[in-house]
């Protein structure tokens, strides 16, 4: 039994109370020998995602996660964690037993063995306490408290971060970090880059993080660690990674509600002897909240294997499949002003996979690991209008990345990094129509080495520095680098922290898939980019939360942009600036609060932005403000929460080549859940709970009011499996 004093924030006294903990050995002995990584260079053959019925999948999977539910006996029914605390937060825990307990263990496991997605290694404490506040961790027990499905609606409550939908869910989406581009953003599933998408941007909308273990978004500059298309940050996705499966754990949800909305999925994760399982799916289907022409079906299939062939060394494979269909009903009015097309015949189809095998050794003072990534990505735009009738065309990105990774700590306070890696890229636009754009092709490859340096100074200093150089076959070779220094006084529990970074961005597939003869790849040259930020932060409350201020600078020079009429595409200079305001605290056992604040301001600096914006500009679909916070109460058996969101001083295009101010909006949503038991839960929420109506787009309308209600359900194979690793 451990006694705790958790400090109150908002009262005198503190509170002491017990945890039982059952433990089934030394975490921190556990932890050393387990938890390490790199990569051996394996092939795999062509994933052939598309001769995967999905709908099927579904089909099977969920009804035979239901029957493995109803199956099981229930275990037995204690107090148990609040779901809103961090994954390796867990003050208010009363007793440890049961099948809710088991899979947030699982998760705090998970989120341990995890590379941070912003230096790529594990980190030795397992708290993050060195990375910066523009480095954000949401735990899989906060997606379930906040009933979270998409990257969307995660990261509009962020700092740092504008968030564009055209219509409602599954319409096209854009993440604007800091104010730079959206496909300046890497995105990782478990450390392997997700598919392009939509000629080369990322398609965020169609992923899912109902079931992710954890994500981890960083903004500021990662090309030295990641390369190209990092420029702006980088979103990790943690699913669960079968090496470290210590328990059998089922979990499962079905939801319905407005705009003919429903959604189901599920988790399983298994381990036997050396031999670890993870699978978990997930389905959406609904009308939106448009006036026709607007449905939305999406599936999600990912797992994970592995076999610990001796000690310390895995095999395991990732893969993921998706599969989409939407309706795009097009733009409303442009400017105010009624469009005749409104709504549109137009789908988009989009199916991606990901095959990843990957070996690894892990040992006390040093880790290594290598794999082999293979991406796919297909969108079928159909009915698409043009100015001489459909332009209706296939999108097709394929990918191929090997990458080694060696991890050497000489000591506790120092971390050293040594990879490389080869990655080869091909994009290909496929007419299907004679009045379609012209076929278009493009491949690419690079090499890269790169290396890290994690150092703990003396006098409470830490010194966290990367570099990497790209060898491209087809563009200018380039080196970059980051390097950010904090220092903790620890009589104050005051942090205050610089970083600087520089970033390097060939032309891809969504710089050049559209263009024409007006345009060749030899034209034009990779985009490079110089960031700062530096600011401070503050813990407050006993150390139980944390007030921070960061101030960001960005200049990219060369930036690619594609002219919306004619599909060439020109080069500009832009420059983004503003400053994030945090606040996050405990303020008691059962009430957290938090709140955030960005001010941004980003322009264009030379040449002509969306061959409309010159030199002084604002660049569009970034506010100037934008605001967002949250309270959750959490009781023994239920929670009730509240969030908003908002931004103002918007700017979008208008009646071409005219920007227009789109005004502001703040958007409120309300959830809670009920917990029958350790193994049921009850929930629902109100989105937009105020019926507020906006655009996040000119002409594209945000959903209303929208009432959903469900039900999740927890199954462990082990009733007391759990340790107090904080």
């Amino acid at each position: 039994m451990l006694g705790l004093t958790i400090p109150n924030c908002f009262r005198d006294a503190t509170s002491t109370f017990v945890i039982t903990v059952v433990s089934k050995g030394d975490p921190t002995e556990h932890f050393a020998n387990n938890f390490r990584k790199i990569h051996l260079r394996i092939f795999a053959k062509r994933l052939n995602y598309t001769s995967i019925n999905l709908d099927l999948l579904m089909r099977v999977f969920l009804p035979a996660t239901v029957f493995l539910l109803s199956a099981t006996a229930a275990v037995a029914q204690n107090e148990v964690f609040s779901t809103i605390v961090d994954d390796t937060v867990t003050l208010d825990i009363t007793t440890i037993t049961g099948a809710r307990s088991v899979i947030i263990y699982e998760e705090q496991i998970q989120q341990e063995a995890t590379p941070s997605v912003a230096t790529k290694t594990t980190e030795p404490n397992g708290d993050g306490s060195y990375l910066l506040p523009s480095v954000d961790t949401i735990s899989g027990a906060e997606v379930r408290t906040y009933q979270r499905y998409d990257i969307a609606s995660v990261f509009r409550q962020s700092a740092g971060v504008s968030v564009t939908t055209l219509g409602g869910e599954g319409g096209q989406t854009s993440v604007f970090v800091r104010g730079m581009e959206s496909d300046h953003t890497v995105v990782l599933l478990n450390g392997r880059r997700l598919p392009r998408g939509l000629a080369g941007l990322y398609q965020v909308e169609f992923l899912d993080v109902s079931n992710l273990e954890s994500l981890q978004f960083s903004r500021g500059p990662a090309s030295s660690l990641y390369g190209s298309d990092a420029i702006a940050g980088a979103i990790g996705l943690r699913t669960t990674d079968a090496r470290f499966i210590e328990s059998n754990t089922v979990s499962s949800y079905f939801e319905g509600g407005s705009f003919d909305t429903f959604r189901s999925g599920g988790k399983v994760a298994i381990r036997e002897g050396r031999l670890g399982v993870s699978l978990d799916a997930s389905f959406v289907d609904t009308s939106n909240d448009r006036v026709a022409s607007s449905d939305y079906d999406n599936r999600t299939l990912r797992g994970n294997f592995a076999y610990e062939l001796s000690d310390g060394i895995y095999l395991d494979v990732l893969g993921s499949i998706q599969s989409a269909f939407l309706e795009v009903p097009g733009q409303r009015s442009v400017a105010g002003v009624p469009t005749l097309s409104f709504p549109a015949d137009q789908t988009n189809t989009n199916q991606s996979g990901l095959f990843s095998p990957r070996v690894s050794i892990i040992r006390d003072d040093w880790d290594f690991s290598t794999f082999y990534s293979y991406t796919v990505n297909s969108l079928s735009d159909l009915e698409s209008p043009g100015f001489f009738g459909n332009i209706d065309s296939r999108l097709e990105q394929e990918g191929h990345e090997w990458e080694t990774q060696f991890n050497y700590r000489p000591t506790s306070d120092v971390t050293l990094t040594l990879g490389g890696g080869h990655y080869q890229y091909r994009f290909e636009r496929i007419p299907l129509l004679t009045t379609s754009l012209p076929a278009a092709e493009l491949e690419y490859a690079f090499t890269s080495i790169f290396a890290q340096a994690d150092i703990a100074l003396p006098a409470n200093f830490h010194l966290l520095t990367s570099g990497r150089y790209d060898d491209h076959g087809s563009y200018k070779s380039k080196g970059t680098y980051t390097a950010q220094l904090s220092y903790l006084a620890e009589q104050t529990g005051t942090t205050i922290f610089g970083k600087v970074g520089t970033g390097y961005k060939a032309p891809n597939g969504q710089d050049l898939i559209f263009t024409d003869t007006l345009t060749t790849p030899s034209d034009l040259v990779p985009e490079e980019s110089f960031t700062y930020e530096f600011g401070l932060a503050q813990s407050i409350c006993n150390e139980n939360g944390e007030i921070s201020l960061t101030y960001f600078n960005n200049d990219i020079d060369h930036l690619v942009d594609n002219d919306p009429l004619t599909f060439g595409a020109g080069q500009v200079d832009t420059e983004s600036s503003g400053f994030e305001a945090e606040f996050r605290v405990f303020a008691t056992d059962k009430l957290e609060l938090y709140t955030n604040y960005t001010y941004l301001d980003a322009n264009v600096v030379n040449g002509t932005y969306l061959f409309a914006d010159t030199a002084g500009n604002r660049l569009i679909r970034r506010p100037r403000h934008t605001v967002a916070a949250g309270a959750v109460y959490s009781a023994d058996r239920w929670q009730i929460g509240a969030e908003i969101n908002g931004a103002y001083d918007r700017d979008d295009r208008g009646t071409f080549p005219d920007q227009i101010d789109l005004g502001g909006y703040t958007v409120a949503r309300i959830f809670g859940n009920f917990k029958l038991n350790d193994n049921f839960e009850l929930y629902g929420r109100f989105e937009n709970a105020f019926d507020e109506q906006y655009d996040y787009s000119d002409g594209y309308e945000a959903p209303g009011l929208g009432a959903f209600v469900g039900a999740r359900i927890y199954l462990s194979g082990s009733s007391n499996p759990v340790e107090d690793i904080k």
